[in-house]
């Protein structure tokens, strides 16, 4: 779950909970002792899901809705505690009828805006959230939230105006100030992005969020250091979140901490192995110090967990052709090739790695078919050539003597090596 459906879901959910006179819902993460006695029946369900167990919050709740299921305060309850266990048409059924029967009820309309955000039907939900504005326009969950799909449309104006109304109304709007500190982001104005997301750690210092995301800002100011202070703040509040290890490896990466940041990644893999962004930097990260198995390993988990992340063809491939695996190698470059065409380096790289492994003819083949291809006046074309035809060499070399572009001398004799 992303971190704006994450306050989304939070904002919902406490504001109906405290319809039944339940405590404030504090983070999840925290410890919450369990009850010697049993808790009233509402008591009970804002206990749960204070300790993060929203299953057990719904069990609390249907016994209680089995004795009261007509009140549409309790239905709207009972919907919003199903989309959290996801049990969504189950919600969907019990939302569409309070809404039959009262249209302009502002909690339904928002439970069903959550709804069609679960569902991935964002026009749905920005229908159901301009509806409840209709009714109220000072209701601070439409706007926070209308804010949000404006940010992701990147349509910027709509998104500061929707954050801004919101916060006029309500200043500790957490869904209104984080999506307008992230906004400033956006926009690079990292200066009122800091003092937004300072605002933010003010009225919710336990919130992870606030500090991962004013490590960006403090990033865009060159604030490393800072930066670095806020990540560390974040992990320690919320230690089994990913991302907080991808941002902090990579601004450790920043810092040259490099066995820090290699800590960093492998503690993201420990939290969620099935993902593969940070298999991809550990990947490179382990190449960088030498790891070249460990590297390789991580290449190839990312191809197993997604094998159309064409962006690591070409850093497994040249490990590949280090390694001396010149059949791998050449496998990878194919699918470089496919992915970028345009590219002649790739064809290059593909066709010396067959010769190199032993496939002399099929590369010599390929450079022959190939060749065409490439414009005539470039060290592309001779490259190919040469390796089609035995004694072109001698042209490219003599050519390469009347070169005065070090670099590109020096990139045309390691294709030709």
């Amino acid at each position: 779950m992303n971190r704006s459906s994450i306050l989304r879901t939070a904002s919902f959910l406490s504001i109906l909970i405290v319809l039944y006179g339940c405590k404030t819902i504090e983070q999840p993460g925290k410890e919450t002792k369990i009850p010697e006695e049993p808790l009233p029946a509402y008591e009970s369900i804002g206990f749960y899901i204070q300790a993060g167990d929203p299953d057990k919050a719904l069990n609390e709740f249907e016994k209680a809705y089995s004795r009261n299921p007509e009140g549409k305060d309790t239905k709207n309850l009972y919907s919003s505690l199903l989309l959290t266990v996801g049990k969504v048409e189950e919600a969907e059924s019990v939302i569409r009828e309070v809404l039959e029967n009262d249209p302009e009820n502002t909690d339904a309309l928002y439970n069903l805006a959550m709804l069609e955000s679960i569902k991935g039907n964002r026009e749905g939900e920005k229908e159901a959230l301009e509806n409840i504005l209709k009714i109220d326009s000072k209701d601070t969950r439409a706007l926070s939230s209308l804010g949000e799909l404006y940010l992701t449309e990147k349509k910027y104006d709509k998104a500061e105006e929707a954050f801004n109304n919101s916060l006029e109304v309500d200043p500790s709007d957490v869904t209104a100030r984080s999506g307008y500190g992230n906004l400033l982001l956006r926009k690079k104005k990292y200066d009122d992005a800091v003092k937004q997301f300072d605002k933010l750690v003010e009225e919710k210092p336990d919130y992870s969020f606030a500090y991962a995301d004013r490590s960006r800002a403090k990033s865009g100011l060159n604030d490393a250091d800072g930066a670095l202070a806020d990540l560390n703040k974040a992990v320690e509040l919320d230690p089994e979140y990913y991302w907080n290890y991808i941002d902090r490896g990579k601004l450790l990466l920043f810092l040259g901490e490099r066995e820090k940041a290699l800590s960093d990644f492998s503690k993201a893999i420990e939290i969620d192995p099935g993902y593969f962004y940070a298999y991809i930097y550990r990947a490179g990260l382990n190449r960088d110090m030498g790891n070249r198995e460990e590297a390789e390993s991580d290449y190839n988990k990312v191809m197993e967990l997604k094998s159309d992340y064409y962006f690591i063809y070409e850093p497994f491939a040249v490990l590949e052709y280090e390694r001396g695996n010149y059949k791998r190698s050449a496998e990878l470059w194919k699918l470089a090739m496919e992915r970028w065409p345009e590219e002649p380096s790739y064809l290059l790289m593909r066709g010396i790695s067959l010769i190199a492994s032993g496939r002399e003819k099929e590369g010599r083949e390929l450079f022959k078919s190939q060749m065409g291809s490439l414009p005539r006046d470039s060290y592309f074309y001779d490259l190919a050539r040469m390796f089609a035809e035995p004694g072109y060499d001698i042209f490219l070399f003599n050519k390469l003597e009347k070169e005065n572009t070090v670099p590109l001398k020096m990139r045309v004799l390691f294709y030709a090596a």
